[in-house]
């Protein structure tokens, strides 16, 4: 149970601290848009839908956050990964609205592609989100023929 506890803290005082860091990043890096490496992503991942008006992204974001949001009120098994989606999220969002698109700063060569730290964040938590439900599932499986099979010995 103490465990439990421990993760729904970390979750809640890792959002500021994840947030105001990617904002401090895309601020440092938004006057350098333009250098080699250093992108105002009109889209989402990897360029996609970048013709989209960034009022559709907005509220499209917007309604993400706020389904995300549900569930992590209603699953507190998922509140570490789900409040990390949601920060990422709300980070690329205040990028869109204050710039019209998200700063990406970050290129691993080989790798063609130019990212933020809300990129890494929004894949880590993805992973680590799967990672819980599936755990979550086979407690609950676990749990489950534990049930079955002390009601099937209880019976004459």
């Amino acid at each position: 149970m103490n465990d439990h506890k421990s993760r729904h803290s970390w979750a809640y005082w890792s959002i500021p601290i994840l947030y105001l860091t990617m904002m401090i990043l895309a601020w440092h890096y938004h006057p350098q848009v333009g250098r080699p490496g250093i992108i105002l992503n009109h889209g989402i991942a990897f360029g996609l839908l970048s013709h989209t008006p960034s009022g559709i992204l907005i509220l499209y974001t917007l309604g993400v956050m706020v389904i995300m949001t549900f569930f992590l009120v209603r699953w507190p098994f998922l509140r570490l990964p789900l409040s990390w989606l949601v920060t990422a999220a709300a980070a690329n969002w205040t990028d869109r609205i204050i710039w019209g698109g998200v700063v990406d700063y970050w290129q691993i060569r080989p790798y063609p592609y130019i990212f933020n730290l809300a990129d890494v964040i929004l894949r880590l938590s993805s992973l680590l989100l799967i990672i819980e439900a599936l755990r979550h599932s086979q407690k609950q499986d676990s749990t489950s023929r534990k049930s079955a099979a002390s009601s099937r010995s209880l019976k004459p």
